[in-house]
């Protein structure tokens, strides 16, 4: 087992870019492949740098991944900000589980430059793998959980995140302590995965329809493609509010159940060369 984890980082790291790639062939809105491919690329380039752990031969490949990671995860960010200059606006208590997650990663990756100005203590060292970790843990779950993602493409994001930290962790020496910062980290993405009730009561009483849904726009699809409780005649009340009384824990969640429905449905569309709904872009659908 030792011997298998030992090589888990190479593998691990495999995995990950294996269900990078199968993000990178989904379609998607147009431009919008201008924020997906620098987030791809600093997931991938944060996880090499926990396989190229510094060494006095290996150092340099590990800071220049590091300052490669920052960038990318900085065009992320601006990207998203230039594509929906009403995210801001959306961050609050009933935010999504994965947003959560990106935030999480995107600061972590910052916290790894704010104390590697002082590595040579002991503690800011420690403090630095952590951070870096928790970057992994974070975008990984980010890219996993986002709204529409193939169950095929989270197995192996899980898979290989899993191999990448445990073959990361296996040659240092202070493991409980390095494990300690990620294992918070996975039990609140657990505990959010749960549902607190307080993080649905804002959602519950919302809008009954953010999205600027026009049936006129899916007139050739069969109605109950959609409506599948009217052919028994018990679906008597608008979707989202019925599946709002439905929505009892984070992984049944009202808008992750319509994003994944509706996003699937355009991603077949357009992949046959039909015209197709939005994709990835937020604003496409719920406006500002």
């Amino acid at each position: 087992m030792r011997t298998i984890l030992s090589h888990g980082g190479r593998l691990g790291g495999a995995l990950l870019a294996a269900a990078l790639l199968g993000l990178a062939l989904q379609p998607t809105d147009g431009a919008w492949w201008l924020v997906r491919i620098p987030g791809m690329l600093a997931l991938l380039l944060a996880a090499l740098t926990l396989v190229i752990q510094p060494r006095p031969d290996g150092q340099a490949w590990h800071r220049l991944l590091g300052a490669f990671a920052i960038v990318a995860v900085s065009l992320h960010v601006l990207a998203v900000a230039a594509f929906e200059p009403v995210f801001w606006q959306w961050l609050s208590a009933t935010m999504p589980v994965e947003i959560i997650c990106g935030l999480v990663a995107a600061l972590a990756l910052f916290a790894t430059l704010a104390v590697r100005r002082s590595l040579s203590s002991p503690r800011a060292l420690i403090l630095h793998r952590i951070a870096g970790f928790t970057v992994v843990i974070a975008a990984a779950a980010h890219s996993a959980l986002i709204a529409g993602t193939e169950a095929a493409i989270v197995g192996l994001v899980l898979a290989g995140l899993l191999l990448l930290v445990a073959g990361a962790l296996l040659p240092e020496r202070r493991k409980l302590i390095l494990m300690a910062l990620p294992a918070v980290l996975l039990a609140i993405i657990a505990a959010l995965a749960a549902g607190p009730r307080a993080r649905f009561a804002p959602l519950r009483s919302s809008p009954v329809d953010h999205a600027r849904f026009l049936h006129d726009d899916h007139s050739g699809f069969v109605c109950t493609t959609c409506h599948h409780n009217f052919t028994d005649r018990t679906g008597t009340e608008n979707c989202i509010t019925c599946h709002k009384k439905l929505s009892t824990s984070e992984t049944m969640r009202v808008d992750r159940l319509f994003h994944a429905f509706c996003a699937d449905c355009h991603r077949r569309e357009k992949r046959a060369g039909r015209k197709s709904g939005p994709i990835d872009h937020c604003t496409a659908c719920h406006g500002s």
